[in-house]
């Protein structure tokens, strides 16, 4: 950790979560939630029962 870092860190550690937060802000933190993650498409899983056109063999070591 960087000489700079470890001094914030020290400082923060001294005051309360209002403070700290306000310090993280000032320096260009973001809080909340950007923004909502949507989950990306999923290649389909074939039907049940399988396909007759694909072979799979696997051997237990």
């Amino acid at each position: 950790m960087s000489e700079a870092l470890r001094r914030i860190v020290e400082v923060l550690g001294d005051g309360s979560e209002e403070e700290a937060a306000a310090v993280l802000r000032t320096l260009g933190a973001q809080s909340g939630r950007q923004g909502i993650v949507r989950e990306a498409p999923r290649t389909p899983l074939p039907p049940a029962g399988g396909s007759t056109t694909v072979e799979s063999e696997v051997e237990w070591v």
